[in-house]
């Protein structure tokens, strides 16, 4: 006798017990809290029982025979498709009896079915399928409160997103296809993406852990990616609701604590005499920042009652479009500038690229850097110029974009974290 027929056998009566066991539960706990146990609870209370259709001993045999069909349809191909498609009939009748319950326990049996017959293919995918179904059937209370407070305008905000996500942004070519090639539309989707994107992850966070928390997260997570997202992002937000300007300056210190980390990391993954070169100037602008987010938060800690923000569309493109006009007008003016002005003016296009972004620049003087076509200090002087350019456009975006209210305490901060990050780089060059 050999083994493997009988652990794949073995592999299908469990899965149809697991999610057997989770369907026999939900009939018979029905209406009970979470911490109770249905046993208890009915012998305090007497309830009839409730019509269970299909439990775990029916749904562990549903396995074993969808695995039997697979595992005999190897020496007669047309046993399987014949035996699905009547194993399925048998469920739907089933289902058709008993169709004041629900349909549920029957896809599951139909899933469970499947699932035994792909344990002959391979094992590991029907079990990780088995898992999310099983973990989609205990949701069950959780999903029905999650939809009963979902706004229509945030189902469409979501499919927007994932349009442009998955769909759009593949589409767009990476190479630039310009006469000058300096634009590539790739990077000026996802820079437009990640506004909008930033936006949106800002507005989930906040109706899930409230105005301080929820912001503060999605400044740390948009500044894993584009801090001037964020504080683009933040700016429109405190414009249009006064009451959120705290909270808004909260998440953009955050999202610019975590940029000077982020540049040095890349540029020390890359080359590391740039990384070592810039992490102590970056480290010190990272901890100013820091110092603004906590004492900011600390404010919006001793509120007695924080107010109540009214949220609104979650996804706005228009405004992310703007943005990425911009940001194609920088691309150019690089461009141009290292045309003309030669090695000199990959400094010029250091600053010039700073004004959006300090990834790019980042990763090029690093890159140039390691195949020894420039000095580490060089490379070094032009992501300090980018990420100084870069924080000196935030602070007009917060400004001009957010309002007085908003731009003021933000510039003032930016403008002492340039302050100490310039007096580091330079003690350090005296030092050396």
């Amino acid at each position: 006798m050999q083994t493997a027929p009988l652990v794949e056998a073995l592999y299908a009566i469990g899965i149809g017990l697991v999610v057997g066991l989770e369907r026999e539960h939900s009939e018979v706990a029905h209406g009970l809290h979470d911490g109770e146990v249905p046993a208890d609870v009915r012998e305090r209370t007497p309830q009839p029982p409730r019509f269970t259709a299909m439990g775990a001993r029916t749904l562990a045999l549903l396995g074993l025979c969808g695995w039997l069909l697979a595992y005999l349809g190897d020496r007669e191909p047309w046993l399987l498709p014949i035996g699905l498609v009547g194993f399925t009939a048998l469920i739907g009748a089933q289902m058709w009896i008993g169709r004041e319950i629900g349909m549920t326990t029957e896809v599951a049996g139909v899933v469970v079915v499947l699932l035994g017959a792909l344990v002959h293919r391979d094992k590991a995918l029907a079990v990780t399928l088995c898992l999310g179904t099983t973990l989609l059937l205990v949701a069950k209370p959780w999903m029905n409160r999650f939809v009963g407070q979902l706004r229509r305008i945030e189902i469409l905000a979501t499919l927007q997103l994932l349009l442009l996500v998955a769909i759009v942004l593949p589409l767009v070519p990476s190479e630039a296809q310009d006469p000058w090639g300096a634009l590539p539309p790739r990077k000026v989707g996802t820079f437009i993406v990640l506004i909008a994107g930033v936006q949106y992850v800002g507005y989930v966070l906040t109706r899930l852990f409230g105005t301080t928390h929820g912001t503060g997260l999605a400044g740390l997570v948009g500044g894993l990616t584009s801090s001037t997202a964020v504080t683009v992002s933040m700016a429109r937000s405190a414009r249009e609701e006064p009451d959120s300007v705290r909270a808004a300056q909260l998440a953009t210190f955050l999202a610019n604590t975590v940029m000077p980390v982020r540049v040095a990391i890349i540029a020390g993954a890359i080359s590391p005499a740039v990384g070592w070169r810039i992490a102590t100037a970056m480290g010190a602008m990272a901890l100013v920042l820091l110092v603004a987010a906590l004492v900011t938060w600390r404010g919006l800690r001793i509120v007695p009652a924080p107010p109540t923000i009214k949220l609104r569309n979650p996804f706005q493109l228009w405004g992310a479009l703007v943005w990425g006009a911009v940001l194609c007008a920088v691309l150019l003016a690089a461009h141009f500038a290292t045309r003309w002005f030669g090695d000199s003016g990959f400094l010029i296009a250091a600053g010039l690229s700073g004004m959006t972004d300090v990834d790019a620049i980042t990763l090029a003087a690093a890159e140039q850097h390691r195949a020894s076509t420039m000095a580490a200090d060089v490379a070094a002087l032009a992501i300090a110029i980018a990420v100084c350019v870069n924080t000196v456009v935030k602070a007009a975006m917060a400004w001009f974009a957010g309002g007085r209210a908003f731009g003021k305490r933000v510039a003032v901060v930016m403008a002492i974290a340039i302050v100490v990050t310039v007096g580091t780089a330079v003690a350090g060059v005296l030092a050396g």
